[in-house]
This record gives C-alpha cells, structure tokens and sequence, in this order.
C-alpha cells in the first residue's frame, strides 16, 4: 500500500503528465473549488453538490452504456457550475450542469475531437436563454445581490478608474462567480496544469497581450481589467487548454488573442464579465464548425478521386 502511494506521489511529483488527465484537472479544479467554498459557503456547498450528483449519475450511466470518455463529466459540470453566481436560481446551476454532462457525453461518442468545453458551453448556452439570470452574484459574508468588479466599474466609473485594489481581486474578496472569484487561487490551479503540461502558455500570453493591448487602446487600466479570477479560469481551464487547442500551431495564439480583444473590448456592454464566457464558447464552436466543413470537403474530394469518370468507363468498356 505504501509502495503503491510512494509511486503515485512520485508521478505527482516528478511526472505530472503521466497522471490520467482526469486526475491531472481535478487537482487543479481544488484550489478555486476550495476558495469558493471558504468565501460562499452555503450556496458553494449546493453548487458542488449539484455538479457532483449530477455529473456523477451521466458518468455511470455512460459507463453502463460502456462508452469511452474523454473527460469526467463531472469536472466539465463543475467548470460550468463554477461560472453562477451563488444567488442564481437553483435550476440554472442544475440545468448547466446536466447540459455539461449530456454535451460531454455525446462529444465523447460521436466526434472526440471537438475541440469544445462543453462546461464553457453549456453555460453559454443557458445565460442566452435565462436572460442572465445565472449572474447573480454577491460579496462573501453578504446575503444580498451585488455587482461584480468589472459590472461595478462600467456602471459607475468607467476609463482608467480601479476603485478595488489589485490585492483584493487577486485574494478574491469580492462579488463573483461562486468557483472562480479567487484569481489566487485559479492562478494556482493553472500553475499545475502548465506544470502538468497541460496548459498553452502561448495561448494564455496571447490573451494576455491582446487584452493588454485593448485596454490601453480604449484608455482602461490594464491590471484592473485583467486582474479577475472568473476571467483566468475561463481562459485557463478552456481556451488554454491543450486538449481543446486546435492542432495547428499558428491558430492558438489567433484564437487565444481574440478572446482578450473582444472579452476587453465589450466590457462596457451589458454582458460584462459574462461576455469572457460567451467569447470563449463562440470562438470554440465556430472553429469546431470549421473543422466539421473542412472535413466534408476533404471526404468528398477524396471520393471524387476515387470515383472513375463516365467517359473512362465507357472507353474502357
């Protein structure tokens, strides 16, 4: 038994990437998981439990069905469930957490190499249909609804004004998404991953410099728009992520860095921080429309060339 643990601590360790990727995303999802719970508390506890159930009854229902899948729905369930805020309506967090879990499953089984979230997604999916009403958010120790850092500052100050400090984004004690507040602790998490070998950082310096690049061409401060927890753990968890990145090399940096100029460039609408999410979800589907495109064209070629021509059959009749 101990053996057995010195080994697996080993991998750990030493070689991160040789642990099953499941493994590998659950360790990172602890620390935001671990945050929200100590900043929220109640509605953290329920929102776990919700992804938990959920994507763990999809789980075992797809592995009766004996179908082989890329990623646990019940961290992709998570992920999306991170995204509510605390006072969202119970049926939100439970309704994206099934869409998670179902999207994740049928991913699985006809097309595993769509390179979506379905997390990322199906949350996407749900805010267009609810109107929103998922971004509910509040500051921890506080029972009332409360704008977050970047709905705050388009509402009521605008341009290059911080009225929260970097440190107090960074730790997280501010109104925000219930999994995904703490920049602290989804820095933490993403350190894993990239030690892990499993996040781009092509990808997330992409983001980074485009976003950069927009908030100084629109006149904002760059460390308040880009100092935000929900953003990095969009950005980390699913746009970085090596298993979702397309395989050509030059369409990573392009898609990461589209993310950041459209996420900073909208800040001023009403979508806020929410339109992070939906960027990222878009960006993904419409790369994965590509592909499936690309792909039809290159089957039908393949069958025109393989198809005789009606002259040569006759000629050679």
């Amino acid at each position: 038994m101990l053996g057995k643990l010195a080994r697996v601590l080993d991998r750990a360790f030493f070689r991160p990437d040789s642990l099953h990727p499941d493994l590998v995303l659950s360790l990172a999802l602890a620390g935001p998981v671990a945050a929200g719970l100590i900043l929220f508390r109640q509605p953290a506890f329920e929102f776990l439990g919700v992804a938990l159930v959920i994507g763990g009854a999809v789980h075992a229902a797809a592995r009766l069905l004996r179908i082989k899948l890329e990623t646990s729905p019940v961290l992709v369930a998570l992920v999306g469930v991170a995204l509510c805020g605390p006072l969202s309506p119970p049926i939100w967090p439970t309704l994206i957490a099934l869409g998670a879990s179902v999207l994740e499953v049928l991913r699985s089984y006809y097309w595993p190499r769509a390179r979506v979230h379905t997390g990322v997604l199906a949350y996407a999916i749900a805010y267009l249909a609810a109107g929103g009403a998922m971004a509910a958010y509040q500051r921890p120790g506080s029972s009332r609804i409360f704008p977050e850092p970047v709905a705050q500052w388009s509402q009521f100050y605008g341009g290059a004004t911080h009225f929260i400090e970097p440190i107090t984004l960074y730790v997280g004690n501010v109104a925000g998404p219930v999994f995904a507040t703490s920049l602290l602790a989804v820095v933490v998490g993403l350190a894993w991953l990239w030690y892990a070998r499993r996040l781009s950082l092509l990808a997330a310096t992409s983001f980074l410099t485009a976003g950069v690049v927009m908030a100084a061409a629109l006149g904002y401060d760059p460390l308040f728009q880009l100092d935000s927890g929900p953003a990095w753990f969009v950005v980390g968890f699913a746009l970085c992520d090596r298993r979702l990145l397309p395989e050509q090399p030059l369409a990573r940096p392009v898609m990461a860095a589209a993310v950041g100029a459209i996420a900073i460039g909208l800040r001023a609408t009403h979508y806020y921080i929410e339109v992070l999410f939906l960027a990222v979800a878009a960006i993904e589907v419409v790369f994965l429309v590509l592909e499936v495109l690309s792909y039809a064209v290159w089957r039908m070629f393949r069958l025109s060339r393989r198809r005789p021509l009606a002259g040569t059959e006759s000629a050679s009749a």
